[in-house]
């Protein structure tokens, strides 16, 4: 595995991802892409982690998971791109545009993630590791509110006034019913990544 601490230059990155951009646009798969471009490259750091990226997409990671393995090497800013180009489909699109953003750079030193300051909080991470307590929170209240809006029509009174057209009942259920959904959606999705 390649080592944590080595960095490809930025006309490195440049050229690879330029390079790669080239190739999704003659719609070659990702795993010749990731073959030829390791062949093509001199940097012998770079080849290694394109031969770790190509392993990680043989068994299943997306692009963006496989290049993240390498904080500093690939900035989060490229794994960004790398993940929304997945997402909107556009991968060529996201190459071309961080093969622009590297060649502006050419003489300044990579832009991959620095090491840790003490006192500077890291946000991306903090939200990474509690999205799922987010999403169980969500499930729950979902539930609540389903349950409440339920509750409420099954203790009614025989004959009472008004309850099938009560909004708060209703209210409850379709806010349970929305909830609920957002959270299978959101799910769903972050199990495709």
């Amino acid at each position: 595995m390649a080592e944590n601490g080595s960095r490809a230059t930025n006309a490195d990155l440049a050229v690879v991802c330029r390079q790669f951009a080239t190739l999704m646009k003659a719609d070659i798969n990702i795993l010749e892409i990731l073959e030829t471009l390791r062949a093509q490259t001199t940097d012998a750091f770079l080849r290694e982690v394109l031969e770790q990226v190509q392993q990680d997409v043989e068994m299943g990671h997306t692009l963006a998971t496989s290049f993240s393995r390498y904080p500093n090497t690939f900035s989060p800013f490229f794994i960004t791109m790398i993940r929304e180009g997945e997402l909107e489909g556009e991968l060529d699109r996201a190459f071309d545009d961080l093969a622009d953003h590297f060649e502006t750079r050419l003489g300044e030193t990579p832009d991959a993630r620095r090491p840790a300051r003490a006192g500077v909080f890291d946000w991306e991470a903090a939200a990474a590791a509690f999205q799922w307590i987010f999403i169980w929170l969500t499930a729950l209240g979902a539930v609540c509110a389903l349950g409440s809006g339920l509750i409420w029509y099954a203790t009614a009174p025989e004959g009472g006034a008004g309850i099938p057209g009560d909004r708060l009942p209703n209210i409850l259920i379709f806010v349970g019913l929305v909830m609920a959904l957002g959270v299978l959606l959101f799910t769903r999705g972050r199990r495709r990544r």
